[in-house]
């Protein structure tokens, strides 16, 4: 006997046979979702509609030995015992006729009755001669249909069950390629001719930005060196706000010689002589001049500015000299205590 099973994650019906749920302990695995569930939480047996059965001719039985009275009285599915002995006579092989239904629905028409239990067929009184029963081959499956088991039959259609769709396909990574696989393609991609000429021309370019750069921030040194520079240098400035003066060089310019010499009471006279040591031509420095008492105490501390000398200086011509007398006024107090000087050029 076979029987029907639902599965409570997608609601699809099963049939199954209690062998088979016996071996498994009544746990079934759903065809259709692939859940696992006790199939015998939800058990129904499975009676097949006759509709569903291929139709199959009557089956001709031998008749009963019974007298007439009593066959008519037990009918042909009465298995009840049989007295006396069979006669030859009385066996015929043709099919047993049924009465035409002389009113109301065809009887050929209605679904077999079920099969009856166990407990009315021990309760049947025993026969010394078997008693064949016509049966309807439409009312069980035929012995040749294999009972699948786990196979899901068709969902029952229902509004509440929902659509279960497929998961999505699971796209794997591509496995990765060996190291030396992986050096080749770079040395191919640096390689090759575009990615060769945006580098030459990205190379160009840097290169053109870091002459500029350098070349203004060294103007002066390019004009004093390179003297054709100059006419460019000056346009570039005019556009940025800038100017192309003479360089500064303050180790290039010393002081070739220098004397102060008392002319009065408070009255003195410094003489000095700039000397520029480079080949090009430089900005005139300032002189820091200070005069000291004994101790070397610091008592007096002046700048003179390349303006303020008796001979304005701006530049200095390559390996020229340049002297300058400056005249000095003391009061009292320091011309009687100043014992020294120091000179110092530099530029501000």
């Amino acid at each position: 006997m076979s029987f029907i099973t639902r599965c409570p994650a997608c609601s699809t019906s099963f049939k199954v046979v209690p062998d088979q749920l016996k071996i498994s302990d009544g746990w079934v695995r759903c065809g259709h979702c692939h859940q696992i569930f006790d199939a015998t939480l939800d058990l129904q047996p499975w009676w097949p509609r006759p509709e569903d059965a291929p139709a199959s001719p009557a089956v001709s039985e031998p008749a009963s030995s019974d007298p007439p009275a009593q066959d008519e009285a037990r009918g042909p599915f009465n298995g009840g015992g049989v007295s006396g002995e069979p006669t030859p006579d009385a066996v015929s092989t043709e099919p047993l006729a049924q009465k035409p239904a002389e009113s109301g629905p065809d009887e050929s028409l209605k679904p077999p009755p079920p099969p009856r239990p166990e407990t009315e067929a021990a309760a049947q009184p025993e026969s010394d001669w078997p008693v064949h029963t016509p049966m309807d081959t439409g009312a069980w499956p035929a012995a040749a249909e294999p009972a699948p088991t786990t196979e899901p039959l068709a969902p029952s259609p229902s509004a509440d069950t929902p659509a279960v769709s497929p998961p999505p396909p699971i796209e794997e990574a591509p496995p990765p390629l060996p190291s030396f696989v992986r050096q080749a393609q770079r040395r191919a991609f640096w390689r090759r001719p575009v990615v060769r000429g945006a580098l030459w021309a990205c190379s160009l370019a840097l290169m053109g930005l870091l002459a500029a750069q350098a070349s203004f921030h060294w103007r002066d040194q390019l004009a004093s060196r390179v003297p054709s520079t100059r006419p460019a240098l000056e346009t570039l400035c005019d556009s940025l706000a800038c100017e192309v003066s003479a360089p500064r060089q303050p180790d290039e310019v010393v002081i070739d010689s220098s004397v102060l010499l008392r002319r009065a009471a408070g009255r003195y006279s410094f003489n000095v002589v700039i000397r520029n040591k480079s080949r090009v031509e430089v900005a005139a420095p300032a002189l820091e001049l200070t005069l000291t008492a004994i101790n070397d105490e610091v008592l007096v501390r002046r700048v003179l500015l390349p303006e303020e000398w008796p001979r304005p200086l701006q530049t200095l011509a390559p390996g020229a000299e340049w002297p300058v007398q400056f005249e000095l006024a003391l009061d009292g107090p320091t011309d009687q205590v100043m014992t020294g000087y120091r000179a110092i050029l530099f530029y501000p």
